[in-house]
């Protein structure tokens, strides 16, 4: 039973230093410019053993925003006595922040999107903090939350892929405005009043 555990234990080791070692080269020069051959001598191992792990550079990246959407959920969780419109504008911002920086690995995750392994987790974090907006009233039941959080998501994967391209305005700001449009038409009726 040692021998195995000691056997995971070198694998997620192995993984994790191919991970890293990706990452670092496609901050420092670049997703298109950063080879498999590259990340495998830094990494000090085999090609093949790369293929073990990621099929793909893109499997890398998929891999690096599955980790950052999970952070961001997390850091969500610990805000629960938030109302459901400032959790929705801290997991943007937080996730904007993400895309901004990391601007060309986030470009990687956002064109791979059409695929069956693409990242779920900024729609799956929606889809909890719409839920629990639902539940607690502030959000109109008359629509199904997996709806709104695929509306949602797909408004600011739009505005992110327009800001990409056109390399103009401020991302923040539009994520920002898409939020109160897709939020200020499903307040019940009692929070329009109030």
């Amino acid at each position: 039973m040692a021998d195995l555990s000691r056997r995971e234990r070198k694998k997620k080791e192995t993984r994790e230093k191919i991970y890293a070692n990706a990452m670092k080269l496609f901050r420092s020069q670049g997703f298109g410019a950063t080879s498999i051959e590259q990340i495998t001598q830094h990494a000090d191992v085999g090609k093949g053993t790369f293929y073990n792990y990621f099929p793909t550079k893109e499997a890398v990246v998929l891999e690096f925003s599955r980790r950052t959407c999970q952070n961001l959920i997390d850091i969500g969780r610990y805000n629960p006595g938030l109302n459901i419109r400032q959790r929705l504008e801290r997991l943007l911002h937080d996730w904007t922040d993400f895309m901004v920086r990391d601007r060309e690995i986030a470009w990687v995750t956002i064109r791979n999107r059409d695929g069956a392994e693409y990242d779920m987790s900024l729609h799956y974090a929606l889809l909890a903090i719409l839920n629990v907006g639902q539940m607690n009233g502030e959000i109109n039941r008359d629509f199904d939350p997996a709806f709104l959080a695929e509306s949602l998501e797909g408004m600011v994967v739009q505005h992110f892929m327009r800001w990409f391209v056109s390399g103009s305005s401020n991302l923040h700001v539009e994520v920002n405005a898409a939020l109160s449009v897709f939020l200020d038409g499903l307040l019940e009726k009692e929070q329009k009043e109030a």
